[in-house]
């Protein structure tokens, strides 16, 4: 599994979410616990959402970690986690890279950056990271997006 991980680059948010479930499932099906786990309701207040939000906006160009936007709420990992999905319907990650794409996609309009700048801007290590999750939620990659709205 670590040859896995280390064969192709992911970033620190997905990795600890990834860590976060197998913890979970190991702890839920292979543990002695005989009370379960609580079931979380309702997501994140909203003022503890738009303090999230507004962080992941502010930070979008640096390596955001669950600890960290956790912390930021004073809650567990593992509860914010489940939380922030119920609240915005996509996991953390997930979130953060459909947050990456929308500002690229903003700064790729603006046509005086290269693809590798804007990579570098909304947070992605590389260019190839962000034509891969660009052309998956847009349909098509950076260059021709560019082409597009000329």
């Amino acid at each position: 599994m670590r040859s896995e991980l280390q064969a192709v680059s992911y970033d620190k948010l997905y990795l600890e979410s990834l860590i976060n479930f197998l913890s979970v499932h190991l702890i839920k099906n292979y543990s002695t616990q005989k009370k379960p786990l609580k079931q979380v309701q309702g997501g994140l207040s909203k003022g503890k959402l738009k303090q999230v939000v507004d962080y992941i906006n502010d930070n979008l160009n640096q390596d955001l970690s669950l600890k960290e936007l956790a912390r930021l709420v004073q809650i567990s990992p593992y509860y914010f986690t489940r939380q922030f999905k119920q609240s915005t319907a996509l996991p953390p990650h997930q979130y953060i890279i459909h947050t990456r794409i929308e500002r690229a996609k903003q700064l790729l309009k603006q046509g005086n950056l290269s693809i590798a700048q804007v990579a570098y801007i909304v947070g992605f290590s590389h260019q190839s990271h962000l034509n891969r999750h660009f052309k998956r939620l847009v349909g098509v990659t950076p260059k021709v997006f560019v082409k597009q709205n000329k």
